[in-house]
């Protein structure tokens, strides 16, 4: 088989569900119960026994269920106390919500660059960034690939500061014996539409201190304590509620992921050792310790000059004309436009931040810029296909070397 006979292969759809998903939606719709309601007193039941489920799945004490990741990463800062002119230093390597969550609570998000070869946070720059302002740190474990957590976390005792993980990328990712978003303070999860665990959109924040998960859970619900009276609101909080419809779908999902978490990383090995031997072409490189990997996306890096001066827009495009889903990576967060012309939060400080007009020149983020630059990623449903189809990939990227 080749691509010549034929033009379009057809890799595995996203989402994958079957009758187990319209039976728990049906049967939220005939309960009449299309939300939680409170501790004290269910409604639904399918944002409870997720949260336990997903708790136990991620080997964490306790988890919080949330409409989206985004808000996930909020509750954990505002339920640790992070906000006005307090600083939280941030992969440079990701999607804009690891940082806007954190000029949401009117915190100042510090940009940190990136590990040439694992695509994660270079901790070996974190101490450079700190500054009495800082307050947290939001290290992302991109692709699902972990960042150096017993690294990062000598560093967060050493100054007395917060870690959040955000886990987006990285459900069941483990790193040194422990699954990530149990090495900080919290970790955060989306299950948004792509996401290799999905419910259309959803979040969930995990922790391992029920004081920490008290403090969420009241921010999430309105203020409200846990068991307390439903119109008495103890502490300020706004309604970032999980539905029911999406607990239903999460759960259905939850049951499918082992299975697929395995052949992904199968898969991603053997994909890994046949493109690392192209010449001019390096996959992410998994952090050393990691033995479980999310891979939300496949990120692989090229070098244009083996590849006769491809562009990386035409390299991917050449890829999804070939029937090969792929695309661009996250613009390193330091050049997108609300953060170069600081269009935020107003009577926010942000002049000592590392970023804004010529301070987020690529210059100054020199490694993240480069592997921006000439990197593409193929999403995570190519690592449910065939090792026949994963070959084709191999052979069409060696057949680029010898294209005009």
């Amino acid at each position: 088989m080749s691509f010549k006979q034929n033009a379009k292969i057809k890799f595995p759809k996203w989402p994958i569900s079957d009758e187990n998903e319209i039976k728990n939606l049906t049967d939220v719709i005939k309960s009449g119960d299309w939300w939680c309601g409170s501790p004290g007193l269910h409604q639904g039941e399918h944002v409870w026994r997720f949260q336990e489920e997903f708790a136990k799945f991620q080997e964490a004490s306790h988890c919080i269920a949330v409409f989206n990741g985004t808000v996930a990463i909020e509750s954990a800062l505002m339920a640790l106390n992070i906000g006005l002119g307090d600083e939280v230093i941030v992969s440079d390597y990701t999607f804009v919500a690891s940082a806007s969550a954190a000029i949401a609570t009117n915190a100042v998000p510090i940009f940190c660059d990136i590990d040439r070869d694992t695509l994660v946070m270079d901790v070996n720059k974190i101490e450079s960034l700190i500054t009495k302002r800082t307050k947290a740190i939001i290290p992302v474990h991109l692709a699902g690939n972990p960042v150096e957590m017993d690294v990062l976390m000598e560093i967060a005792t050493k100054f007395n500061l917060h870690v959040i993980e955000d886990c987006s990328h990285a459900h069941g990712s483990r790193y040194k014996g422990k699954r990530v978003g149990n090495w900080g303070d919290a970790g955060t999860f989306s299950f948004q539409a792509s996401k290799i665990l999905t419910g259309g959109e959803g979040g969930a924040v995990i922790c391992n201190s029920k004081d920490l998960a008290d403090k969420i859970y009241s921010y999430t619900d309105c203020g409200r304590i846990i068991n307390g009276y439903g119109y008495k609101h103890d502490t300020y909080g706004t309604n970032y509620r999980m539905t029911e419809y999406q607990a239903a779908v999460l759960r259905a999902q939850l049951k499918k992921f082992p299975a697929q978490h395995d052949l992904r990383n199968e898969n991603a090995s053997y994909l890994m050792e046949q493109l690392n031997q192209i010449d001019g072409i390096q996959v992410m490189k998994p952090t050393s310790g990691t033995t479980e990997l999310g891979w939300y996306v496949y990120p692989i890096v090229f070098e244009p000059e083996k590849f006769n001066g491809l562009t990386k827009s035409k390299f991917y495009k050449k890829l999804n004309r070939a029937g090969i889903p792929t695309d661009d990576c996250y613009p390193p967060l330091h050049g997108l436009e609300c953060f170069k012309n600081i269009v935020l939060k107003k009577n926010i400080d942000y002049s000592k931040a590392n970023w804004g007009n010529t301070k987020s020149e690529d210059i100054n983020f020199p490694i993240v810029s480069d592997i921006y630059a000439r990197s593409v990623e193929f999403p995570h449903e190519i690592l449910l296909a065939s090792k026949e189809m994963l070959d084709l990939i191999v052979k069409f990227i060696i057949s680029l070397k010898k294209s005009d």
